[in-house]
């Protein structure tokens, strides 16, 4: 019975459906002259792109730490990339985490990375066949600044593997830049005021770089390109599964507005709201634009001077400034024009001061501010609103910010304010944010320009072997609709099962054990079950291969072991991976048993269940079945079992 509680929650999801997604149905987006763009990353599932490292993530403690600190540097035309710039004048300190078994010193920048993974490579060789891109003749690996700390080198090393190339969508083919082959960057752990703290165990990761045109021309569209390419990364059987392994950045523009780019879009089911929040983002700050120029403010209007305000919250009842003051000052500026405009709403529950405190956040290193729109508040008072009025100089229509910190910050945070207020002259400006949970987003830092770009030295280019393309492009994966097809007529295996296979990473050596004459509903169940099963006993699939499924697979075949004991056998192999199947079987001491010795086994369980039989007659069978595979300990298939049992159970219970 639905609770009262739970209708409320129904109500407000429908009303969200109606008003919010009615809204998105409402838009005339070519009028507003949107242009989208998808950048999707796909984690692959080999080794480390430059080290034989596997690409795997660990909770436990990490065996050692380093400390570094990062700097900028120029391009070869001598050309500073601001973004690396603007971080560098952060003077952040970075801690780095690794392990002795699973990272290695070219992590660490302490040794030249080794050649780019061939299973990687080929990974995505084939993403661009199947798209039907153009493959380069040679590849050339490039450094890419980083200028966040996430990448020990100071650069990202990347390689354009391929340009053009297109996805089908529902009602067009969504064209594709350029497909690249890139490696993953350092896991952030912890942020502190000065530091930042990252474990190099994602560090390396091969990673898929697939970017669209901008062509995508409603938010309902954005989502369902990322899904298409969500769906050809997983047809390769080496994407890795789970949160964190698949990754959208969205390019997005309206006209009059300018292109944003909205960084690690984790949630695919948000991302039409990620773009609907990006336009109403857009659109209100040119509305504030409009407003602003309507006041007649120009640039040379915002001009405030910063002010020390320390002395009139001496004996102020807010809490936030008061537990600051020790060692920091107040500092504040008047903003010409600005009433009622920083408290302006420019996405759902963010405003324009929200835009002013993610800037000094960012770029100064402070946490918040407070300004005119939203005080008296917070424990700032009416009479100390008045007064910083007074201070500041500000006259009707003025607005106001302030910051606790110390001297030096608090100055560049003052700057940071006047500096973006100026930008909301031009409307919007071109930068980079992060995504937020629930489809709003946050500046992160300007838009990286052509300066961060230049030649890996390290490292030798790598031409495309045609023999190496003519191969993959005879054994591509199959369509979605085609798995399904094949796995339902030809293989046919039930519903469940088709659809737990066909994006599964096991569905290309699933369908080449199947051509090889396994069956194909046991090898399907032991592939999505029964691995799954070992994972959650503890037991280590990583150690277990696919030559390993396919031995163990075979050995069932002949009748060397039964379907009881065949994850017990890959339990046992998975600690002994070096050992062969027939080692495994022999050390188990497994030993076949004939019909006899059945039988026998069969005749006392039904004895000693004379009760339950007499009671319930073949209706028994299913309880009996498994004393009786107890008994067997393995030595005895289930067919055979199930035969005997119902032969012998017939002649007691007539």
């Amino acid at each position: 019975m639905e609770t009262a509680f739970y209708l409320v929650l129904k109500g407000v999801k429908k009303l969200f459906e109606v008003e919010y997604l009615g809204n998105l149905m409402e838009r005339d987006y070519a009028k507003l002259g949107l242009k989208c763009g998808l950048e999707c990353h796909q984690q692959l599932d080999t080794k480390k792109l430059f080290c034989r490292c596997p690409s795997v993530l660990r909770d436990d403690a990490p065996d050692s730490k380093v400390r570094r600190y990062i700097r900028a540097v120029a391009s070869e035309l001598g050309e500073y990339d601001r973004a690396a710039l603007e971080a560098m004048q952060k003077e952040l300190s970075y801690i780095y985490e690794a392990y002795n078994d699973t990272t290695c010193l070219i992590e660490m920048d302490e040794e030249p990375p080794k050649p780019v993974d061939s299973d990687a490579l080929k990974t995505t060789l084939e993403v661009a066949l199947m798209s039907g891109s153009k493959i380069m003749d040679e590849l050339f690996v490039m450094r890419k600044a980083v200028a966040d700390g996430s990448n020990t080198t100071g650069f990202q090393k990347t390689m354009l593997v391929a340009i053009g190339g297109e996805i089908p969508l529902e009602k067009k083919d969504l064209g594709i830049l350029t497909i690249a082959l890139e490696e993953d960057a350092a896991r952030p752990m912890e942020r502190k005021e000065n530091e930042v703290v990252y474990r190099l165990d994602r560090l390396g990761i091969p990673l898929i770089e697939l970017a669209t045109e901008p062509g995508i021309s409603t938010p309902a569209e954005a989502k369902e390109a990322a899904l298409a390419i969500g769906q050809l990364f997983r047809r390769t059987g080496m994407a890795k599964r789970g949160l964190g392994t698949i990754r959208q950045d969205v390019n997005i523009s309206i006209a009059q507005g300018a292109r944003v780019e909205i960084k690690g879009v984790q949630e695919l089911d948000l991302i039409d709201v990620y773009v609907e929040r990006e336009i109403e983002r857009q659109e209100k700050l040119l509305e504030i634009k409009r407003e602003i120029l309507g006041r007649g403010i120009r640039e040379n209007n915002i001009d405030g001077k910063v002010v020390d305000l320390t002395d009139l919250f001496k004996a102020t009842a807010c809490k936030f400034i008061a537990n600051c003051l020790n060692g920091c000052k107040v500092m504040g500026v008047r903003l010409r024009g600005f009433d009622g405009l920083i408290g302006k709403e420019i996405q759902p529950d963010r405003r324009f001061g929200t835009e002013l405190a993610s800037y000094v956040k960012s770029r100064a290193g402070i946490k918040g501010l407070l300004h005119s729109d939203e005080l008296p508040a917070h424990g700032v008072s009416e009479g100390e609103v008045v007064k910083v009025r007074e201070k500041l100089g500000c006259e009707e229509g003025d607005g106001f910010a302030f910051v606790c910190a110390p001297e030096e910050k608090a100055v560049k945070a003052i700057e940071v304010i006047l500096e973006r207020c100026r930008e909301a002259l031009t409307g919007v400006p071109e930068e980079t944010r992060n995504a937020l949970d629930g489809g709003n987003t946050e500046y992160s830092r300007p838009l990286p320009g052509a300066a961060r770009m230049y030649p890996e030295t390290d490292l030798e280019s790598v031409k495309v072997d045609k023999k190496l393309l003519a191969e993959l492009k005879k054994d591509l994966p199959l369509e979605i609709g085609e798995r399904r097809q094949l796995y339902r007529e030809k293989f046919d295996l039930s519903k469940n099962l088709i659809d737990g296979m066909v994006l599964n990473n096991h569905a290309r050596f699933f369908e080449k054990l199947v051509g090889k004459g396994f069956d194909a509903t046991k090898t399907a169940v032991l592939l999505l079950e029964g691995l799954t099963q070992l994972k959650r006993d503890g037991i280590k699939i990583e150690n277990i291969s696919e030559e390993m499924v396919e031995a163990a697979l075979g050995a069932l075949k002949k009748g060397q072991i039964t379907q009881d004991i065949l994850l017990k056998v890959m339990s046992e192999w998975s600690e002994n991976p070096v050992s062969g199947i027939d080692g495994i079987i022999a050390g188990m001491k497994i030993e076949k048993i004939g019909d006899a010795e059945v039988i026998g086994i069969v005749r006392k369980v039904i004895s000693d269940n004379g009760a339950m039989v007499k009671e319930n007659g073949m209706r028994s069978l299913g309880a009996l079945m498994g004393d009786v595979m107890k008994e067997a300990r393995g030595k005895a298939d289930g067919g055979t079992v199930s035969r005997i049992l119902k032969e012998e159970l017939k002649k007691v219970v007539g």
